[in-house]
Order: structure tokens, then C-alpha cells, then sequence
């Protein structure tokens, strides 16, 4: 789910970046907006299952003698990348018209996804099918956060307090 998600975003990225508009019709390419919001809003689900699993874990963990390994390193409240998911979805979000033309800020925040979308694509892509296994979630997620953490350091973007990212950018409000 995780993998296929990356996998369609980066598509639904491209087709949108080469007709400067985002559509959101019935059309050969879809609804590009909604196929964005659902996978954004799965990825997020997938990451939060993982991590309520974690905890649920670590709490038992406090009464076992040799304690488990944890399912994920140091992941926890202080997460980048539910919150850039949830910002990233609110672009998509509720885009009722069947065509939103991409302005050259819009187009500026995609591009930016995009390269985001990119670094998790190389580490998920590194699994052979579209399932992975359950044993490999805790180092997938692991990557995956300290890879939205690094793009985020290398761009110089406070993540908490920059605008550009804490407004997400939806053509409904252009």
C-alpha cells in the first residue's frame, strides 16, 4: 500500500507538472487530486498503525523481563512526516472543479513534493514487490522519517515554522 501510493504519486506528479493543471474528472488520468488526497491520507494511516503498535509494544516491553525490540528506532511525536503528509494532503483537498490550473507557486510546492516524493520512492523501491514484509516495516518507516527529516535540513526549511509549508497551498482558495 505504502509502496504502490509513492509509486502513483510520483506518476500523478508528473502528469500534473506536464499539463500545468491538476484534473479532477473522470478522465484517462483520473482524478489526480483525489487519487493525491487518498494516498497521502493512506500513507498517514499506515505510519500511525505502525507507531500505536510501537507504543502498545514498549508499554509491554516495561514488563518483560528481556524486553522486545522495538518495532521503530526513534520515531514518536516529534515525527516529520505525518504532519508533511497531512500538509501535503490538504493541497488535494476537496477540489470540486474538474480542472485547476497550476500557478507558478503551486507549481514551485509540487516540484517540491515531488523531490520529496522521490527520495521515499528510492527507499521503498528498494523491495522486490508491491507488499512488504512486516519484519522490514520498522526500518522502512525509520528511513522514511529520517529521509523527510534530511530533505527538510538540506532545504533549509524550519519545518514548524515556515510558511510556505505550514499553509498548504490549495488552488480551491487561488
Amino acid at each position: 500500500m505504502m509502496k504502490s501510493a509513492i509509486i502513483n504519486n510520483d506518476i500523478l506528479f508528473d502528469q500534473i507538472l506536464k499539463n500545468d493543471k491538476i484534473t479532477n474528472e473522470m478522465v484517462e488520468d483520473g482524478e489526480q487530486a483525489s487519487q493525491l488526497y487518498y494516498n497521502f491520507k493512506d500513507m498517514t494511516q499506515i505510519i500511525n498503525k505502525y507507531n500505536l503498535t510501537n507504543l502498545t509494544f514498549s508499554e509491554e516491553a516495561n514488563w518483560l523481563v528481556k524486553p522486545a525490540a522495538l518495532f521503530t528506532n526513534d520515531l514518536g511525536l516529534d515525527d516529520v512526516m505525518p504532519p508533511t503528509l497531512h500538509r501535503m494532503r490538504m493541497t488535494f483537498e476537496r477540489l470540486d472543479i474538474t480542472s485547476y490550473p497550476v500557478t507558478n507557486e503551486l507549481r514551485a510546492r509540487i516540484e517540491e513534493y515531488q523531490q520529496l516524493n522521490h527520495r521515499w520512492l528510492n527507499i521503498v523501491g528498494d523491495f522486490e514487490s508491491q507488499e512488504i514484509n512486516e519484519k522490514d516495516w520498522p526500518q522502512i518507516l525509520n528511513d522514511l522519517e529520517q529521509e523527510t527529516r534530511a530533505y527538510f535540513s538540506e532545504k533549509k526549511v524550519d519545518f514548524v515554522d515556515d510558511e510556505v509549508w505550514r499553509d498548504a497551498l490549495n488552488p480551491r482558495y487561488e
